[in-house]
């Protein structure tokens, strides 16, 4: 999910915008099953889109193993209470206990994109960490290999790995196998390249809907799959989290009454639901017409990744 708008390296300071892609929607999102260990094993479609969150990174030429991370953005307050259980920090000391470096790092994060929304923004954060370390120290990137994503997936989270790449994926088990999408819905997506992001004014804890979910998606309050594509909105957390916040169901009928929308759904376990467009006109228009309702909701029109 990374992508770089402006990138500068400098005295061993590198700045760079994140692009971050939609780990969440997952255009399908599957679960196979629960496992031992908690975590649950997935058989899913990812799409990326153009919307971002913006990091700095800067090494200094001390060394006393001192990462500092400062937030600002629209979504900062909650990110600033416990600033060493946030992603990024836990990345980047990952990535230097790792490769036994020393050096005090600081790490600046204008957020952008709402928290708790299940678009994964923290995972494409944390990513570009690890990518932009990995520049800075001069680490190949040929260590990213299926050992390393494991790794990541268990140690830091499993959506990692996949916001390492910026095209749109599927991804099995944990998270940590990665595969293409079949070629003829990289085709459709290629056509319905414009999607709107809309997220109500709540929080909705990934870990909670997970822990409440049961093979249960055929309770789903309302129907977001297309007859021709029926993968494409499909997911299997939707009735759950809907069931803990019936806004998620406002939502989606919103989106789904907006002219010229082709596909729409929850992203991942919500609460941001989204909209796929092949008018960028009708997107506008439809964004538009929902922040016209819901003044107070996050909402974000962006093109779609292939």
């Amino acid at each position: 999910m990374i992508d770089y708008k402006r990138e500068r390296l400098f005295n061993r300071e590198l700045f760079l915008c994140v692009k971050i892609g939609l780990y969440e929607p997952f255009i399908n999102l599957n679960i196979i099953n629960k496992r031992k260990d908690n975590y649950h094993n997935l058989d899913s479609d990812i799409i990326f889109a153009n919307t971002h969150d913006c990091i700095s990174i800067k090494s200094k030429e001390t060394k006393n193993n001192k990462i500092e991370l400062f937030i600002k953005g629209d979504f900062k307050k909650e990110l600033n209470k416990n600033i060493k259980e946030n992603i990024i920090y836990k990345t980047a000391l990952y990535f230097m206990k790792k490769y036994k470096i020393d050096n005090d790092i600081i790490i600046n994060l204008k957020k952008n994109l709402p928290i708790s929304s299940g678009i994964g923004g923290g995972s494409a954060d944390a990513a570009a960490t690890l990518r932009k370390l990995s520049a800075i120290f001069n680490i190949s990137k040929k260590k990213f290999n299926d050992k390393f994503l494991n790794e990541v997936s268990t140690k830091l989270g499993s959506d990692i790995p996949v916001c390492l790449f910026s095209s749109s994926l599927n991804i099995k088990n944990i998270g940590e196998k990665i595969h293409t999408i079949p070629i003829n819905l990289k085709r459709l997506l290629y056509q319905h390249n414009h999607i709107i992001l809309i997220t109500p004014d709540v929080t909705l804890s990934t870990k909670l809907v997970f822990n409440k979910w049961k093979n249960d998606s055929h309770l789903t309050k309302i129907l977001t799959t297309n007859r021709n594509y029926p993968k494409i909105g499909a997911n299997n957390l939707k009735s759950t989290a809907e069931n803990i916040e019936s806004t998620i169901v406002l939502t989606q009928k919103l989106i789904a009454s907006q002219k010229g929308v082709k596909f729409y759904g929850m992203s991942g376990s919500g609460a941001t639901c989204f909209g796929i467009f092949k008018s960028k006109r009708l997107a506008i228009k439809a964004e538009y017409n929902i922040k016209k309702i819901r003044p107070k909701w996050w909402t974000n029109l962006s093109s779609v990744r292939n």
